[in-house]
């Protein structure tokens, strides 16, 4: 009987533990910024350009978001300019994310100062998404938003900055920087 009063009072006292601990193995956040880098310290509200090889079109982002991989949650936006290269003429909109489509982290270690996070929580990865781009002269498209992430140390070794497949054009990175932050 003492044996089994035991064991209940471990039971007991490891409910509580357990339940506490639960929404943390239920998975993270993760904080995704376009950043710019100013006086060695990265900072929201910076722009990243990605090129489409075959027409030379050019795409400027603006953005931030939040996104919980483990129920495909995801939230954000930003601007966009999209630059002709054949008419060297531009259209601008902006665009909000409406759908997370996955997510790899790479670890590694932020070589600046943090002044959007804590830097122990910065961390390089892959982060795909939907956006849904609205443009100022009416109208929309959807497209898939890739914001790739470099840091020394990293476990991947991606191309820092964004991709963006929008109708014919696959625009790969052509300058900027990216940041992610996996909150726990």
């Amino acid at each position: 009987m003492r044996r089994i009063l035991f064991l209940a009072s471990i039971w007991f006292a490891a409910v509580p533990t357990i339940a506490v601990a639960q929404p943390r193995a239920l998975g993270h956040t993760v904080r995704w910024d376009l950043v710019r880098v100013q006086q060695g310290t990265a900072l929201a509200g910076g722009s990243d350009v990605a090129k489409d090889a075959a027409t030379g079109d050019t795409f400027t982002l603006t953005g931030s978001g939040d996104v919980k991989p483990a129920n495909g949650d995801a939230a954000g936006g930003g601007t966009i300019v999209h630059h002709f290269a054949a008419t060297n003429t531009e259209a601008t909109g902006v665009y909000v994310v409406i759908g997370f489509i996955s997510w790899e982290p790479g670890g590694g270690q932020l070589a600046a100062t943090d002044g959007i996070g804590h830097s122990w929580e910065a961390s390089a990865g892959v982060l795909k998404l939907m956006i849904r781009i609205f443009r100022a002269a009416g109208g929309f498209s959807d497209a898939v938003l890739t914001i790739n992430c470099h840091l020394p140390g990293a476990t991947i070794d991606v191309e820092e900055g964004i991709e963006l497949r929008v109708g014919n054009f696959d625009a790969l990175p052509n300058g900027g920087v990216t940041l992610f932050h996996v909150m726990k």
